[in-house]
């Protein structure tokens, strides 16, 4: 069954609008950030449609953008094992040959000990039932919440080694993106081997609309998850100056965050009605503060300032909603 396989190819069983992408995360040990996103894009007003290969480097915050043609993206239909012209991805390599003008990017990385989020029947990945409505506006998978990596990359002349280094795998894919999301996202802590994702997005629903969340922490090798489908409450989300605080609450488990933009945004291309333009903001230098409590014990406490974040649409109104 394709839904108990998010890392899988969905665009076989869609007609048009679509989009898919897969957003790999790596970092080096001395700390820089690259995101590498393959995908194809299915316009819904024409027939266009393309391939693409989008790289940002969060040192700089420059974004580079690669069309191909759909011929050259073949995508296994049981798991993520994509060609894209000469490049190659799958959940634990990346292989790249690209020299195009100002853009040349070469190399091959290895990723090792993935953890996806679980995957059951009852809750096929980290949308929950959600991801049985067939009209839902979006999908999300988290194909790994950390892993470590190994092997280089050369980008425009600037080697980045990887040994040692960590990564985070997610995609999204369906007819567009949310109209209003806030996302967070870090696997480097000053003191714990941890990871975190966290999401708030306004999800269509018939004819109606409701802020939805997808919170998993990865610490102490365990993994808590706050997420809508399962009963999670936000207790208090609000902005005070440049800085989110959300606390969420599921049973005993209370689990307080704040999180601030960084300094070297990137402009990431997204489905669009007639193809993937720049319209996304993200940083990879943001900072994020996570304290986990079992029953008013505290679990778990730390800070990364290597924080994955984008704050989309109108963040006031879906804030509001999500208090709702």
């Amino acid at each position: 069954m394709l839904l108990l396989k998010p890392q899988a190819y969905h665009g076989n069983k869609y007609g048009s609008p679509f989009f898919e992408g897969w957003y790999h995360k790596l970092t080096t040990k001395s700390n820089k950030s690259l995101a590498i996103i393959p995908g194809i894009y299915k316009s819904g007003l024409t027939d266009y449609k393309t391939a693409f290969l989008m790289v940002f480097d969060g040192s700089n915050g420059n974004v580079y953008f690669k069309k191909y043609q759909t011929t050259e993206f073949d995508c296994s239909k049981s798991e993520y094992k994509l060609h894209l012209g000469p490049n190659y991805f799958s959940l634990n390599e990346i292989r790249l040959d690209i020299s195009d003008g100002d853009f040349e990017l070469t190399g091959q990385v290895f990723a090792n000990n993935i953890k996806p989020w679980p995957v059951t029947l009852l809750e096929p990945g980290c949308m929950g039932w959600y991801a049985y409505i067939p009209t839902m506006e979006c999908f999300h998978g988290i194909l790994s919440m950390d892993h470590t990596l190994n092997g280089e990359l050369n980008l425009n002349n600037s080697l980045y080694d990887f040994s040692n280094g960590r990564g985070y795998i997610e995609k999204d894919w369906g007819k567009n993106f949310p109209e209003n999301w806030i996302w967070a996202q870090a696997n480097h802590f000053e003191n714990n081997h941890a990871s975190i994702s966290a999401s708030l997005a306004t999800i269509p629903w018939k004819k109606m609309k409701f802020a939805g969340f997808i919170v998993g922490l990865y610490c102490n090798n365990k993994f808590y998850r706050f997420t809508t489908y399962r009963n999670t409450v936000i207790n208090k989300i609000y902005f005070d100056s440049e800085k989110l605080h959300w606390q969420l609450q599921r049973n005993k488990l209370v689990l307080d965050l704040t999180i601030e933009k960084g300094t070297k945004a990137g402009i990431l291309y997204a489905p669009d009605k007639n193809d993937m333009i720049p319209k996304v903001t993200e940083f990879l230098d943001g900072k994020i503060h996570c304290q986990l409590y079992d029953n008013d014990y505290k679990i778990f406490d730390d800070f990364s300032n290597l924080c994955a974040t984008e704050f989309i649409g109108n963040t006031n109104d879906l804030i509001k909603m999500a208090l709702k």
